[in-house]
């Protein structure tokens, strides 16, 4: 029975011709290296030869995309014994052309994969910033009053903590059409070695194969929303660590604003020590008051002088806490901090706790790690059915040897479809177990993180609470009545009613109230900052 052949009229001739002509310009300069100074022709030579291809190349109407014109026939074949080099060069020739023919059919003959990386609907694109801001923060906007607004849009650009969950995203959600397309086709040349077998229509030659893995149905789609559910999941990873950074800043500013008081609130009580010292050095010079008291307001001025010191080690130490989190040097200049304002809470805990199951990136990224299980367990369920492979192969025969044969000299075409067995089920089985387990796990994990969560929103909200209530109270009750204490110990001791050390203690009562009510503001914002953290949303876009 003679070999099935393909017919090569009309288009698929013209294909055929083509490839054949590209291979030829490719095997040109291999040529002169390989035959040496004797077969040193020029291209325009050669294609002018009996039987060679001539091949130009044009340039369509746009002068962009080069075109191949083949305006030869196919050439005679050659005898078995003419084995010159240009000889070889052409069967050479044909192998590549049908080569390169037939890895163009196995490309276009691949599908489209579903799973093409699209970003997600709550996911911003390559080409847009993950935060609306309206305008870039720079340096010099950084010597200039502060916020934390200002400073959390700034670290939105330059944390590199930030930085690197954000490639760490894009580069998971390049995976999805890594793991969702083909395999690269294999391609196998076959050479003509001189005793390839014998067929009816003539002896072999060269041949070439190309074949293609191609996995069951559904498999590719399975694998693509695999790496979609991470890719998600990667994303949530970049909120949680954005919002991480948010924190960080605004509970180093609280400390930064909190050492920047402590300096002004250690220069007033100085300035008032001073007053009162010079009141004891002028009753003392009088003889109205004793050494003691100089003595003593002496001593008040040199802790204060102390406390200084330790107040700036506290300023320069919050500002090199800020510029590590902005990525700046740790002695780059920051502007002064501007006041806090202290409101109540007016959302209840149970709205913080549904706000925080709807948007904590934390729990969102284990929602899609959880996907990503289910699909990876619906992937090892696809292992039980078959992968295809596709093959397509071309062998050259080299006709003249039998004339009476209507097929003499005619190349042979196959195709060949194999599959996969999936024997060995033991192994399959346990692979969906595993999937099964860690699908549980990850459920596990889920419920775990939730109650972290919601202890973390108590927590947060309890400091808030705390907070307000304590800041209320020093600013409206306490820091008036430590003032009228200092102003009437001040009094007394000028008309002698009372002593230096009474007017000594009423100033550090001031002083202390003071650092504490700031210390109640630094508490509130460093718990607004940890209750936002908690919640994954920004107090001020929940509705009550």
């Amino acid at each position: 029975m003679p070999y099935p052949t393909v017919a090569t009229e009309g288009k698929p001739r013209a294909l055929h011709r083509r490839a054949r002509g590209m291979g030829t310009a490719i095997l040109f300069g291999l040529a002169r290296r390989a035959t040496g100074e004797g077969v040193h022709e020029e291209r325009s030579g050669l294609a002018s030869k009996a039987g060679a291809s001539a091949l130009d190349v044009g340039h369509t109407a746009d002068a962009r995309t080069p075109r191949l014109h083949v305006r030869e026939p196919r050439p005679p074949r050659c005898g078995r014994g003419a084995h010159t080099i240009r000889g070889r060069l052409r069967r050479i020739e044909r192998v590549l052309g049908s080569a390169l023919l037939l890895s163009g059919v196995a490309v276009q003959a691949l599908p489209t994969s579903s799973a093409r990386a699209q970003p997600s609907a709550d996911q911003p694109s390559a080409d847009q910033p993950s935060a609306d801001h309206d305008s870039v923060v720079t340096e010099a906007d950084l010597v200039g009053p502060l916020s934390p607004n200002l400073l959390v849009q700034y670290a939105a650009e330059h944390n590199p903590a930030i930085r690197a969950a954000r490639f760490a995203w894009e580069a998971t959600r390049e995976r999805i059409t890594v793991e969702s397309w083909y395999e690269n086709p294999m391609l196998t040349y076959t050479p003509d070695t001189g005793s390839m077998p014998q067929t009816r229509a003539g002896p072999q030659a060269n041949g070439v194969k190309v074949s293609q893995a191609i996995p069951f149905p559904g498999k590719l789609t399975t694998r693509g929303r695999v790496e979609e559910a991470r890719a998600d999941a990667t994303y949530q990873v970049l909120e949680a660590t954005t919002q991480e950074i948010s924190r960080q800043i605004r509970a180093r500013y609280a400390e930064f604003y909190l050492a920047a008081r402590s300096l002004v609130i250690n220069d007033e009580i100085t300035d008032l020590t001073r007053q009162f010292s010079d009141i004891a050095q002028a009753k003392y010079q009088v003889g109205t008051a004793a050494l003691q008291d100089v003595i003593l307001a002496q001593e008040k001025l040199s802790r204060l002088a102390t406390d200084d010191v330790e107040y700036r080690g506290d300023f320069e130490t919050a500002i090199g806490a800020l510029n590590a989190l902005l990525d700046r040097p740790p002695r780059a200049p920051l502007g002064p901090p501007g006041e806090p304002d202290v409101k109540p809470l007016t959302i209840s805990l149970a709205r913080l706790i549904e706000a925080a199951d709807e948007y904590r990136p934390e729990l969102l990224s284990q929602d899609h790690t959880i996907e990503a299980s289910r699909q990876s367990l619906r992937l090892a369920w696809l292992e039980y059915l078959p992968d295809l492979k596709l093959e397509g192969e071309w062998v050259e025969v080299e006709g003249g040897t039998n004339p009476t044969f209507s097929g003499d000299g005619d190349d042979i075409w196959m195709v060949k479809l194999g599959f996969s067995v999936p024997l060995w089920l033991n192994r399959i089985g346990a692979e969906t177990s595993e999937m099964e387990a860690r699908l549980q796990r990850e459920k596990s994990f889920r419920r775990n993180l939730r109650n972290q969560v919601l202890d973390q929103v108590q927590r947060q909200y309890e400091r808030v609470l705390v907070a307000v209530r304590t800041e209320e109270i020093y600013r409206r009750t306490l820091m008036p009545q430590t003032a009228e204490r200092v102003a009437a110990a001040r009094a007394g001791y000028q008309t002698g009613e009372v002593d230096f050390l009474t007017l000594i203690d009423s100033l550090k009562s001031l002083e202390e109230v003071w650092l504490q009510r700031d210390g109640a503001v630094r508490d509130y914002e460093q718990g607004v900052a940890g209750l936002e953290r908690a919640v994954g949303q920004p107090l001020s876009d929940l509705v009550p």
